[in-house]
């Protein structure tokens, strides 16, 4: 009967420390840009994307996941991924809920009324089953956050843009009242080409 406490005890705290390394793993891979004073540059926002841009290590249409896809058929979507600690994405998300475009915390948020027409997605890039998504809309196909991404479809096609870094108006990137911009000008496109 001991030796069978004893394996059991084995079993649970090895599978215990699995679990602990996977995640240590995963926090050791994450880049939050801002604690490393690494802040990217990207080219400034000038229109929506169907392939991947020239500076994007990848070449031709992304494989956009299947519930981005069933998203984006009925509304404008908006990605924002994030990690745990990283304070250029709690810096993110506190200016997006000053600018009126977000309600909540990074873990239970939602979009604010006045941008009904986005579906939004909060995505902790270390807990969550959608946080692989974000090496597809990376050049570099890291996971670096914050990222922020919006995609629309229209006619069956999936028009994105995204970028890497606080949304700050520095390197490219555009500010919080130009993502709210170009959010507006998403709903546009989308709407103009399916009427």
């Amino acid at each position: 009967m001991k030796k069978l406490l004893v394996i059991i005890i084995a079993l649970i705290l090895s599978g215990g420390i699995y679990v602990a390394y996977e995640t240590t793993k995963l926090l050791n891979e994450l880049r939050c840009l801002g604690c490393i004073a690494m802040l990217p540059k990207t080219k400034e926002f000038k229109e929506f994307w169907i392939e991947y841009p020239s500076w994007y290590k990848n070449e031709g249409m992304p494989e956009h996941p299947e519930w981005i896809i069933n998203a984006s058929a009925d509304k404008v979507v908006m990605l924002f991924f994030w990690g745990p600690a990283c304070r250029s994405c709690e810096e993110q998300w506190e200016d997006m809920k000053k600018a009126g475009m977000v309600n909540g915390s990074e873990e239970n948020g939602r979009i604010s009324k006045n941008f009904s027409f986005v579906a939004f997605f909060s995505i902790n890039v270390a807990g969550d089953e959608k946080g692989d998504a974000i090496r597809i809309y990376t050049k570099d196909r890291s996971n670096r956050v914050p990222t922020t991404v919006i995609l629309f479809q229209k006619n069956g096609t999936i028009y994105w843009y995204a970028f890497s870094g606080k949304a700050d108006g520095k390197g490219g990137r555009p500010t919080v009242e130009k993502l709210k911009e170009i959010l507006e000008l998403a709903k546009e496109e989308k709407n103009d080409l399916q009427s």
